[in-house]
């Protein structure tokens, strides 16, 4: 829904209200479910008119910024120690053992790329033996 319509509907909703509509009658006459009704006719003036619905393009849902700095963190101090095992993987792995939460392996390799700490093998040409 476009964040015009919805603003509207929402002013709609909370006038339809003052004049002694139900939730039900306005959800009906502006098609929307009861339950939005009821959430936007308890909403001040201010709140009314913010679309907060969404997320902001580049922010992680589920991980806080901390856990990013962390993986970095584990992944720059596994280079360090010159471990040979640095993937996604072992940082995986790493991470849980410290925290005790739980990151998945995607979200870590998206880390790791962003930072720039991904090491491309490159494909290795296979070499024939001449005989």
């Amino acid at each position: 829904m476009k964040k015009e319509l919805l603003i509207s509907k929402r002013k709609k909703a909370r006038e339809l209200h003052e004049k002694g509509w139900s939730n039900r009658e306005i959800a009906r006459h502006i098609l929307a479910s009861k339950n939005s009704v009821g959430k936007w006719v308890r909403m001040d003036e201010r709140e009314v008119s913010i679309d907060n619905r969404g997320w902001e393009k580049g922010t992680s849902r589920k991980y806080a910024p901390e856990t990013k700095q962390q993986i970095i963190q584990i992944r720059k101090d596994l280079e360090k120690e010159d471990s040979y095992f640095i993937g996604s993987e072992v940082v995986k792995k790493n991470y849980e053992n410290q925290t005790g939460e739980e990151v998945s392996k995607s979200y870590i390799d998206g880390v790791l790329k962003e930072a720039g700490l991904v090491r491309s093998s490159g494909v290795e040409e296979k070499r024939t033996e001449h005989t």
